[in-house]
């Protein structure tokens, strides 16, 4: 397993957000030469006019080849300040021909991206092993490029109870995704706001209707079966399924664990990955986590529905 190369604080700013800028933007270097000797400062000149040629020759190449790979899907949910950071992870990776993972923590520490120019099975269960846990993993944004040689992950934390309380639209979105699952299930709004009630109110899934319909959804088959349930349906795409499963005893970050590695195993690739813990007065917790995979069917995924379900329930047994 490599060691993730890790960019925090000021090393993130000055080194990985700013590559290939320092050697394309120079202006604060000219008091820096200026106190350099002659042989100095030529050599100093020469390096970095042989280093920019070498960037300048690759970069339209490298970002043309970045940007056809990436899914629509990443441009449209991914802010643009936050894809200019990615964007020149990738750059230092490839102008350095490094096959390290890069991991950037946010300014506010809810947010923690990964990015490799490399693609394995198994990688995401891999990750999931080096990730903070002193927060609580409440969600996960899984790109990969087209020709699978290079991935951006996202995963999201839950946040402070300072930081949420400065975010005003958070009853806001419970109240809009409870109106959703209304629309779409012959469920009464109590029974939907009570489910709804044990998310955090700033998770992303509570914008993606089709994800927490089966979080509900499977969650009602838990609750009927006494047993860990899996659901799989088709998603809009060709060749992409929605498997979503959901057990007791466990938390939601092992439970992604238990099934990213199972998929990595059996070489799935996973677009999209969504999960929460809910706990309830009892003290009981329930663990969610919906995956969007790439699959020919939900017919031909049958076997491997059976077998995730097996394996959870070993896994609390």
């Amino acid at each position: 397993m490599k060691t993730a190369a890790t960019c925090n604080g000021a090393i993130n700013s000055a080194i990985c957000t700013n590559f290939p800028a320092i050697l394309i933007k120079n202006k604060s270097n000219s008091m820096l030469l200026s106190n350099m000797t002659t042989e100095t400062t030529s050599r100093t000149y020469a390096l970095i006019e042989e280093l920019r040629a070498d960037i300048d020759f690759e970069l339209e190449d490298v970002i043309t080849e970045i940007v056809r790979e990436l899914p629509e899907d990443y441009f449209q949910r991914i802010n643009h300040a936050d894809q200019l950071v990615h964007l020149k992870a990738l750059l230092a990776l490839s102008f350095c021909k490094l096959q390290e993972e890069l991991m950037f923590r946010s300014s506010d520490g809810i947010h923690i991206a990964v990015i490799a120019r490399q693609n394995y099975s198994g990688q995401l269960a891999d990750i999931l092993n080096r990730l903070p846990r002193d927060q609580n993993l409440i969600g996960a944004k899984v790109f990969t490029s087209q020709s699978h040689n290079f991935i951006i992950d996202l995963f999201e934390f839950e946040a402070s109870a300072e930081i949420e309380s400065q975010q005003s639209h958070s009853d806001q979105s419970l109240s809009t995704a409870a109106e959703a699952l209304v629309a779409r299930l012959n469920v009464d709004v109590e029974t939907i706001a009570e489910f709804l009630s044990h998310y955090s109110p700033n998770n992303q899934i509570l914008d993606q209707t089709t994800s927490l319909c089966e979080h509900f959804l499977t969650y009602q088959q838990l609750c009927a079966d006494k047993k860990p349930a899996v659901r799989v349906i088709e998603t809009s795409t060709k060749n992409l399924i929605r498997l979503t499963t959901a057990s007791q005893r466990i938390d939601a970050r092992s439970l992604v664990h238990c099934v990213a590695d199972y998929l990595g195993q059996a070489s799935f690739n996973i677009e999209r990955a969504y999960l929460n813990d809910l706990l309830f007065e009892d003290s009981a917790k329930v663990a969610i986590a919906s995956f969007i995979l790439e699959a020919e069917s939900v017919d031909s995924f049958e076997p491997h529905s059976a077998a995730i379900s097996k394996l959870l329930e070993k896994s609390i047994g």
